[in-house]
């Protein structure tokens, strides 16, 4: 398995998560939002804890920044994958 290509792979599927999450925010009313939250991290109660004005800079930032961390988890388990086979 090619190391950097799997970590690029990971860091545009992190990207486009990040993405599909912030325009699930613009398009859900906050109740319907906070519902699925619920239903997603069971045991935990999104109530008071969702912001629904999330400026595009921080979007943008956020994105940039998953890839990155995606892309960084996803190299190190392409290389111990590569190692332990």
């Amino acid at each position: 398995m090619k190391v950097s290509k799997f970590a690029i792979a990971a860091g545009i599927t992190g990207s486009l998560l990040y993405l599909s999450c912030f325009l699930l925010m613009s398009i859900l009313p906050e109740a319907t939002l906070v519902k699925l939250a619920n239903l997603l991290f069971h045991g935990m109660d999104f109530t008071n804890e969702l912001r629904m004005n999330i400026p595009l800079s921080e979007t943008i930032l956020g994105t940039i920044t998953s890839f990155f961390v995606w892309s960084f988890f996803g190299y190190v388990l392409a290389y111990l994958y590569n190692r332990l086979k």
